[in-house]
């Protein structure tokens, strides 16, 4: 060993080791140290706590907080003498190593008794004893006491915020998330006016990682939908923080099944790109609220959107752009159950891809071209866009095999199997859905498809009860998830 690496602490090296991924190595020099020191000094001594301590810190690092956690308890085995701040770290690193290893009621116990003896130690208004509130806080909501975790984090937020320090982002965050599990009806995040711009930025990090951590959907939305607004109000709707919440907060309604929510949500974002003229950004948010606005129902508004985003792209001048907004304006005119401009912008986009320098997007839209113009009567230019088609994809791509498809129809001279496969889906659709409900509940039930989504018919034999309603609706859910993947493909 040279006179640099020796100087070096073996937790320093421990901590190397693990950067480089090799974690059993960490272990073994943390293992060594500890033997080492309990040689010199003894179990129980102070530098025996601080060597396990610093063995836990290193497992916590490597994920490993049940093995951290025995470290801990054998640092805080050995009484403080005339360190008490250090032993206090020592039972604050317990809490949180038993917590992180699922052992919650444990870990509550061991936050409170640091909670405590850091109160009397340091003083109910020291940085310190709010180090110890805000883990407290936080497995008191896992456990269920909301009520204990709101009076831990409100003790915590107010002295993170009279020292400026930055953990204030994080407690911040935490109370937000501990308000919504209760049910709070006000603002979740109202100390936010009270903190500078760049602590505000890290409590929309941190809440929208809390978001996809443990809380429910409906809990997640909601607390989604309360940081965004709170983040426009406290630095405006043009803010990159603000922007990203809306983002997210779109994706969150569309899995929500919240369409009007998910529509406001990316016209903030569209508008706020388009008041800083930040165009490539702006192209993507608008070709996600067309397909929103589809998603909804809203067809005619939808198309104009399509048309907008093409528009867009126009602008920039890109070809790749140019084509992918035209490609999707086109497959939304054929959903649509519009067949004639939807060739037409297919086509226009085929032009575009050939500009592009992507294959594979050419290939794709070459296919559906083709398809397209063969489902009007043109097959001779059909013939065309689908032999260009194959001739760009690898053979194992989907649509090179549906190309392959209408042009072997077009070479036999006969018409392409897709009328026929259309009306074999939508018997399988309606057997699917009439099989699982009463027999006594439906006069009719009827499956249409339209480009490549699904109109139903539904005609009651009597009026059903809310929950055959329920059950129905579900049914056609699960009806239309499997066999939308029959007529995309």
């Amino acid at each position: 060993m040279n006179a640099s690496s020796a100087s070096v602490s073996p937790f320093d090296q421990a901590l190397a080791l693990l950067r480089d991924g090799r974690a059993a190595d960490a272990e073994a020099v943390m293992k060594r140290a500890v033997r080492r020191v309990a040689d010199e000094h003894g179990e129980g001594s102070a530098a025996w706590a601080a060597a396990q301590s610093d063995m836990g810190n290193m497992l916590l690092r490597a994920q490993q907080p049940a093995w951290a956690a025995e470290c801990f308890r054998a640092a805080v085995s050995v009484p403080p003498g005339d360190d008490p701040q250090r032993w206090l770290g020592y039972q604050l690193n317990l809490g949180i190593a038993l917590t992180l290893s699922g052992r919650l009621e444990e870990g509550a116990e061991a936050l409170r008794e640091s909670r405590d003896g850091r109160r009397a130690h340091y003083g109910g208004d020291h940085l310190a004893y709010a180090a110890g509130l805000e883990p407290l806080a936080d497995v008191l909501l896992r456990l269920g006491d909301r009520d204990g975790a709101l009076e831990a984090i409100d003790e915590a937020v107010p002295i993170f915020q009279r020292a400026g320090h930055e953990r204030a982002a994080s407690a911040v965050a935490l109370r937000g998330v501990i308000l919504q599990a209760g049910g709070h009806t006000g603002p979740l995040f109202p100390a936010l006016e009270e903190l500078p711009a760049e602590l505000v930025e890290r409590v929309a990090a941190i809440a929208a990682v809390r978001v996809r951590q443990g809380l429910e959907p409906e809990a997640a939305y909601m607390l989604l939908a309360h940081l965004a607004n709170a983040l426009r109000a406290r630095l405006g709707p043009d803010h990159r923080a603000t922007v990203e919440a809306f983002a997210a907060l779109s994706a969150q309604a569309g899995e929500h099944g919240d369409h009007v929510g998910r529509i406001a949500a990316l016209r903030r974002v569209l508008a706020a790109y388009d008041r800083q003229e930040r165009a490539e950004e702006a192209l993507p948010a608008a070709t996600a609220l067309a397909a929103a606005l589809s998603e909804a129902g809203e067809t005619e508004t939808s198309l104009r959107a399509y048309e907008d985003a093409a528009a867009r792209a126009r602008r920039i001048g890109r070809a790749d752009l140019v084509s992918q907004a035209l490609f999707d304006w086109g497959l939304a005119l054929q959903d649509a159950g519009q067949p004639e401009p939807a060739a037409e912008r297919l086509g226009e986009a085929l032009a575009a891809a050939r500009d592009g320098g992507d294959p594979v997007r050419r290939g794709h839209i070459a296919a559906a071209h083709g398809v397209g113009l063969l489902h009007l009567g043109r097959p001779a230019e059909a013939r065309t866009a689908l032999e260009e088609s194959i001739s760009v994809l690898d053979p194992r791509d989907e649509a090179a095999h549906a190309a392959r498809g209408h042009l072997t129809a077009i070479l036999d001279g006969r018409e392409c199997d897709c009328a026929a496969l259309r009306a074999e889906v939508e018997r399988a659709y309606r057997d699917f859905v009439v099989a699982r409900v009463p027999d006594d509940l439906l006069t009719r039930f009827d499956v249409r498809i339209v480009g490549n989504s699904f109109m139903v018919d539904v005609e009651f034999r009597r009026q059903p009860a809310d929950d055959e309603v329920e059950r129905l609706n579900e049914v056609v859910r699960a009806g239309h998830a499997t066999f939308s993947r029959q007529v995309a493909g």
